[in-house]
């Protein structure tokens, strides 16, 4: 067969997908004739199908190389490459060389635009885009990318809506979508007039993923890896989705898949290391969030997450570090001041000289953050005021709502079952104090009673509103929800289950509840310290059980007793205590 023979052969085959057969015709030719630009240019056009772009970069710059003189699509072609390689400076040049070579090249300045928008260039993008239109008004998809870019989004959608056959209107009206049931419908026209367009049925995996169908967002991903079985956003789909089912063997399989073609992306290590640590190698998980962060140190909650396993393994002050990076950069998420609180706590017992003085150094910086000023005055000694005490259990409770009930089932809590024991089956109407989630509710109440809950934390009452325990749910502080209510009497009986250990004082909030027959658990402290209760480091109160006692006797309840347990356990150690019966 003729050369020429063989040339078309392969034009033919690559017309028709079949690309390996094309490619090893183009490859032979090679041997004989080294600098065609033509095969060098279609050899390009073939490694950018299979999503091999290093080879496309090379082939198009042989192509450019051995061209007689300089053909404005093989700078189009390499400006795509560039692109796909996020190497945008380099595209933007191939592109530029694209439109002087040949300034009716509407594709060129449509991509040219779209790669000044990714350098910021927005005003040059734009005339870009017009430029296009220039040249052929009915060219959408510079329109649809004009439309984007300016913001015109009532055009775009227009456009999309009456076009369903136009792949980038559709994409790009489900990018600047809101509502994530419009996202999917522009998406899905998009599959539909294009099954075989990587990018829609990304897309439309993603918004899946969201959704939760987590099933069609497998089916999507495998779609687009049997079209490119090197889409690392296909392989990372598939992981993250494992991940969530917790199929966590396949999970590993798929992350490791998408290291062997990329190393640079944050997430995929971000995500592996949590696998690992949910698997207890946290060796491994330690060295993927390493990793993470390296890539993106800027992240807060990668230097967080990193931060809560070197907490984990006792690495304190190394924890610290990332975790105040964190909390500069995202200053309003609350769930990192806990987490800075915490760990000096546990640094405290470790090295009670550097605690204090990071703790002192975070409280000159930050005088008003609660949770510095909490830890300042636990470790310090310094008396916290009642206002105090009220913030902290606020802001406290709220950051950690949604993840508390996991917490606490991790804590093995003792009280309700102890109280459960000593009193009995409940009936009547029962004021559940500080009732944060409903766990009281949720393991005391029965056919025969009512219960209303107290919380000053709004995010812990929303929680406790879904399990539709509760007759009435009031956010308001103990104090002075008890000096409002003329009701006390109406209840059998009051709880407040791990509630008192964020009060210091306890006179007034007992002597409000002398009407009631209430029942109420502390953290034991020691009876040779020569205080009543103090604050520890772990942000909450201990009580000597003599001083409860003998205030309650003052006050005037009658009947009083103590029964000894084990609140929790925290860090493998029991925390004593004592639950109190008062009437």
């Amino acid at each position: 067969m003729s050369y020429d023979l063989m040339f078309q052969k392969a034009v033919e085959l690559q017309n028709n997908g079949a690309l390996n057969e094309a490619e090893n015709i183009y490859l032979k030719l090679l041997e004989v004739m080294p600098q065609n630009s033509d095969i060098w240019n279609l050899l390009g056009l073939i490694a950018q199908a299979k999503g091999n772009n290093e080879q496309a970069l090379n082939a198009f710059l042989s192509a450019i190389t051995y061209a007689p003189t300089p053909f404005a699509p093989h700078y189009f072609n390499l400006g795509l490459t560039y692109r796909a390689l996020r190497k945008y400076r380099e595209a933007l040049e191939a592109l530029q060389k694209a439109v002087h070579l040949q300034p009716d090249f509407k594709e060129a300045w449509n991509f040219l635009g779209l790669t000044q928008e990714e350098l910021e260039e927005h005003q040059e993008a734009i005339k870009s885009f017009c430029r296009a239109l220039d040249i052929d008004n009915n060219y959408n998809e510079a329109r649809a990318n004009l439309c984007f870019y300016t913001k015109d989004k009532d055009t775009l959608l227009k456009l999309a809506d009456e076009q369903p056959d136009d792949l980038q209107a559709n994409l790009l009206a489900a990018a600047c979508s809101d509502v994530i049931s419009d996202k999917e419908r522009y998406l899905r026209q998009a599959v539909a007039h294009h099954p075989f367009h990587t990018s829609a049925l990304l897309n439309l995996a993603k918004v899946c993923e969201t959704t939760e169908n987590f099933a069609e967002a497998l089916q999507l991903y495998h779609k687009v890896l049997n079209l490119d079985e090197n889409s690392v956003e296909a392989i990372l789909g598939i992981a993250d989705i494992s991940l969530q089912t917790n199929d966590l063997d396949k999970a590993e399989l798929y992350y490791k898949k998408s290291f062997n073609l990329a190393r640079d992306i944050a997430g995929a290590h971000l995500n592996y290391g949590i696998l690992l640590y949910r698997q207890k190698r946290l060796a491994e998980a330690l060295e993927q969030y390493r990793l993470a962060v390296q890539l993106e140190p800027e992240k807060p909650e990668i230097s967080y997450n990193l931060a809560l396993i070197l907490k984990e393994v006792g690495e304190f002050e190394e924890a610290l570090g990332l975790m105040f990076n964190a909390h500069q950069r995202c200053p309003e998420k609350k769930e990192f001041s806990v987490n800075i609180m915490e760990t000096l706590s546990e640094l405290y017992a470790q090295n009670a000289e550097l605690a204090l003085k990071i703790a002192d150094n975070w409280q000159k910086i930050e005088p008003e953050n609660i949770f510095s000023k909490r830890i300042f005055a636990a470790i310090s000694g310094v008396t916290a005021s009642a206002n105090d005490d009220k913030d902290y259990a606020k802001q406290l409770f709220d950051a950690f709502a949604e993840t508390y009930d996991e917490v606490i089932s991790r804590l093995n809590p003792q009280i309700i079952d102890c109280f459960a024991q000593h009193y009995g089956e409940l009936s009547g109407k029962v004021l559940d104090l500080g009732c944060g989630t409903g766990l009281v509710a949720e393991r005391l109440k029965n056919d025969n009673t009512t219960f209303v809950g107290v919380d000053i934390s709004e995010q812990m009452i929303e929680i406790a509103r879904e399990k539709n325990l509760y007759q009435e749910l009031i956010c308001q502080d103990i104090l002075s929800f008890l000096k409002e209510s003329t009701s006390l009497t109406t209840f059998s009986v009051a709880i407040a289950c791990d509630v008192f250990c964020y009060f210091g004082n306890l006179e007034e909030v007992l002597r409000l509840l002398i009407k009631s027959e209430v029942w109420f658990s502390i953290e034991a402290a020691e009876e040779d310290r020569n205080v009543d209760f103090y604050l520890t480091p772990t942000g909450r109160y201990k009580h000597k059980q003599s001083y409860i006692q003998k205030l309650l006797e003052s006050l005037g309840f009658k009947e009083i007793q103590a029964f000894p347990l084990v609140l929790r356990y925290e860090n493998g150690h029991p925390v004593e205590g004592f639950l109190f019966k008062a009437k």
